[in-house]
């Protein structure tokens, strides 16, 4: 590569911006690996994850019932609706598997060599 096109390459890199988007992501991989390591956590992702994927009207039922208990206080059923109607909980289960699937990658290789 030539010098002109290493500087460029180096402001992109040194952007605030790209810096601030590289830092998000790390803190959500660690986020992901916290999860992998806390089986309830885990299962809570997965449940949320699930009822993500139903139809609003069944969703919304089943949200009203947790909300009907009174296991959570307003903030943390907010949280959860939150999660669950902006599919952000699918998501974040999604980079938790692709997590655990580089792990035991990694697991697979250290025995293999």
């Amino acid at each position: 590569m030539e010098p002109i096109g290493m500087a460029r390459l180096a402001k992109q890199v040194l952007d605030p911006s790209i810096l601030d988007d590289l830092k998000n992501k790390q803190a959500l991989m660690e986020a992901a690996c916290r999860c992998l390591e806390n089986e309830r956590s885990y299962r809570f992702f997965c449940h949320l994850s699930s009822l993500s994927r139903l139809d609003e009207m069944e969703r919304e039922r089943i949200l009203n019932y947790l909300e009907a208990t009174g296991d959570f206080e307003s903030f943390e059923l907010e949280a959860i609706r939150r999660l669950v109607t902006s599919d952000v909980a699918r998501t974040f289960k999604d980079l938790v598997d692709l997590a655990r699937d580089i792990r035991i990658e990694q697991e697979i290789d250290a025995m293999l060599h």
